[in-house]
């Protein structure tokens, strides 16, 4: 399987659904069970206790019916998990292989923004593992900012996030630099320019033939229709939110992100 690693508004959501277009690869709504069960697996060290335990979670976790239970039954998780060797990356590779596997899909891939955050506990339990691929978006702060700041979904983002960004991109571009035949980095600005080539080389990673059915909105999964912070998902990928931060950003809170993200914005060339 793979994983798709970015902040929030970084681009991660079109990207899944452009590769979810792909007629071999499936990626299903976030989940929020893959880091729980990693700490399950890395700290309950009773197989059997570790098992059922990282059955209820998965089965009773609050977005279960949006991401994994549109695809399996409970029964079915209890199967897989029972079915393979206790360790996260083997029960977490084998569910997104039998969810694409329900979707009549060759490879399966995650995109869950939040477990980012979790990205050391996440290497330190080998949840991703020696054979996991990353693709690893990363959009410069200062736009970022702009569109987590439409989102509504709180006030106080830019007195904290610039350093969540800057902190948490910089641990997985540091971490993956020891594996770098499974690592592929992309920024954001770069995508919404030239996507078709991004997307081409993002495939041959992956191992599958680009297509250029991953490039049309109508190919989009509906469960984004009437979200409002996802309206451009129904769109054609454009770069009109480039740059947008010169027009929207006051001087000090542009002064804010960068005493807070400047390593990022220089190891990521923003600056």
């Amino acid at each position: 399987m793979f994983f798709i690693f970015g902040s929030p508004r970084s681009g991660t959501t079109i990207l899944a659904q452009c590769l979810s277009a792909h007629p071999e690869i499936y990626i299903p709504d976030e989940s929020d069970f893959i880091v729980p069960v990693t700490l399950i697996c890395g700290r309950v060290h009773d197989a059997k206790v570790g098992r059922m335990l990282v059955e209820e979670l998965i089965c009773n976790s609050d977005k279960f019916k949006q991401s994994i239970g549109r695809h399996l039954e409970k029964k079915e998780i209890t199967k897989i998990v029972n079915g393979v060797s206790y360790d996260s990356a083997s029960i977490i590779s084998a569910l997104y292989q039998e969810m694409a596997r329900a979707e009549n899909k060759k490879i399966g891939g995650d995109k869950t923004p939040n477990d980012l955050l979790y990205a050391r506990s996440l290497f330190e339990y080998k949840a991703i593992d020696a054979s996991c691929k990353i693709v690893h978006i990363v959009r410069d702060i200062r736009d970022l900012m702009v569109s987590l700041n439409d989102t509504g979904w709180a006030d106080d983002f830019e007195d904290y996030f610039p350093r969540i960004w800057s902190s948490t991109n910089l641990y997985l571009n540091w971490e993956m630099k020891k594996r770098p035949e499974n690592y592929f980095l992309i920024k954001y600005e770069d995508f919404v320019f030239y996507p078709e080539n991004h997307l081409y080389k993002i495939c041959k990673f992956l191992g599958v033939t680009y297509t250029q059915e991953m490039l049309l909105p109508e190919n989009r999964d509906e469960r984004y229709k009437g979200v409002a912070h996802h309206k451009n998902i129904y769109r054609n990928i454009n770069s009109d939110s480039v740059g947008q931060f010169s027009k929207k950003i006051s001087d000090a809170s542009l002064k804010k992100y960068l005493e807070q993200a400047s390593e990022a914005l220089a190891k990521f060339n923003y600056l």
